[in-house]
């Protein structure tokens, strides 16, 4: 079944951006292994993925970037269903809008709240999580 998961995370402290080329060979050529596309995007301060597979291979995926210490503040911000890709392939991008930074951070702090409020009781969600961050992958400069 194919699914689609969108996260987010801080550039850990002790990952230089000029190191950026260690993430990009071996992403592509782990996910085309795995058969995942999506975009991940990078602003200097924060990475932003989405991610599209079958969910097995995604869940792979997700507890290898839990262990990645490049990356601090993992989050996902959320997950659906999908009958076609969005990315066929995997592409890297990057985008200098200052905007998209605070974006990224109010994705964490949105979680954060959510994780602190469980079942019927949670505060109204971002339910079109795939309407803000879409457009700022589409947005992004290809690497």
């Amino acid at each position: 079944m194919l699914r689609r998961i969108a996260w987010t995370s801080a550039l850990a402290p002790s990952f230089s951006a000029a190191r950026l080329n260690e993430i990009i060979a071996p992403a592509r050529s782990n996910n085309e292994r795995l058969h995942i596309s999506g975009m991940l995007v990078f602003t200097g301060s924060h990475f932003l993925g989405i991610h599209e597979g079958d969910e097995r291979d995604l869940d792979r995926l997700w507890r290898s970037l839990e262990v990645d210490v490049r990356h601090c503040e993992l989050t996902r911000i959320g997950e659906e269903l999908c009958i076609k890709r969005w990315f066929p392939t995997w592409l890297m991008g990057y985008s200098a809008d200052l905007g998209v930074d605070k974006q990224i951070e109010e994705f964490g702090a949105l979680q954060t709240l959510m994780a602190g409020h469980p079942g019927p009781s949670r505060p109204p969600v971002l339910s079109t999580w795939t309407q803000i961050i879409r457009p700022i992958m589409l947005h992004a400069d290809c690497m």
